[in-house]
């Protein structure tokens, strides 16, 4: 797969170049969501992977939670559009644990 320049991830991992990198490295994994919020053209590339289903339901929820936050993902309602991925609601117990991910996140997009 061609390299892909991320966003977030970078700043946690510099040695990652493709969404295989990410899917071997457990801790990145974690991250994945948010790189999806701030990164849409990964979430073109990542959406055949049944690995990341999760991770995008994450990140849409995140996403539409805060929309106000982030520029428009096209790619991100599309796939809510058609349904290929769900949001959750975003509870207290989700949101403190993982509040601190999404502010790194959008802190180190220069959002806020």
């Amino acid at each position: 797969m061609n390299s892909i320049n991320f966003v977030f991830l970078n700043s946690i991992s510099k040695d990652i170049k493709t969404i295989e990198d990410v899917l071997r490295n457990e801790r990145l994994r974690k991250y994945l969501w948010i790189e999806f919020i701030l990164n849409p053209t990964l979430v073109k590339s990542a959406e055949s992977y049944t690995t990341v289903k999760d991770s995008l339901a994450d990140a849409l929820s995140w996403y539409l939670a805060f929309r106000w936050l982030f520029p428009k993902n096209k790619i991100l309602e599309y796939l809510h559009g058609k349904k290929t991925i769900m949001p959750y609601r975003i509870k207290d117990d989700i949101y403190r644990r993982w509040s601190r991910v999404f502010l790194k996140g959008i802190l180190h997009a220069g959002l806020c």
